[in-house]
């Protein structure tokens, strides 16, 4: 199992919507500058998550993305799942099937098992809004360290 760039560019860009937004939609332009995401990939991501109910779009001289739900309700694991879907370390986890034909589950798929809940677990565990907030405080640190005129 591996995270697609894809999920990964997605929580950062998210995180930019809520740090940028101020409660009105954001740019995906600004977004992508940002965030140094190729733009038209953005716009592919951010179409994924409007479809998935996570974002809405609007239109107009001050158009962008916002969230359509509180981004405090959204979790890493929400992203990864819309983009890269379930998290399954192998075809066996989850309730899946034995790659082998006709093979019944084996030992193993417990450890596939637990390494799924372990990840659904830590992607679960964080939501946009945590992520902004921990963004913000990185952002400001970065602000008391820059000398004055620089």
């Amino acid at each position: 199992m591996r995270l697609t760039k894809k999920s990964k560019y997605a929580v950062r860009a998210l995180v930019e919507v809520v740090l940028r937004g101020s409660g009105g939609p954001v740019g995906v332009s600004e977004i992508a500058r940002r965030q140094r995401i190729p733009e038209r990939f953005l716009e592919q991501i951010f179409g994924e998550l409007r479809r998935a109910g996570i974002l809405e779009s609007h239109r107009g001289a001050h158009g962008g993305y916002s969230f359509s739900m509180p981004p405090e309700e959204v979790t890493v694991l929400d992203i990864v799942e819309v983009l890269d879907g379930e998290i399954r370390p192998a075809r066996c986890s989850a309730g899946g099937v034995c790659y082998i034909d006709d093979a019944p589950l084996c030992s193993t798929s417990r450890v596939w098992d637990e390494a799924r809940v372990a990840l659904e677990g830590v992607f679960g565990r964080y939501s946009i809004a945590q992520l902004a907030a921990a963004e913000r405080e990185i952002r400001a640190g970065r602000e008391e360290a820059t000398p004055v005129g620089k």
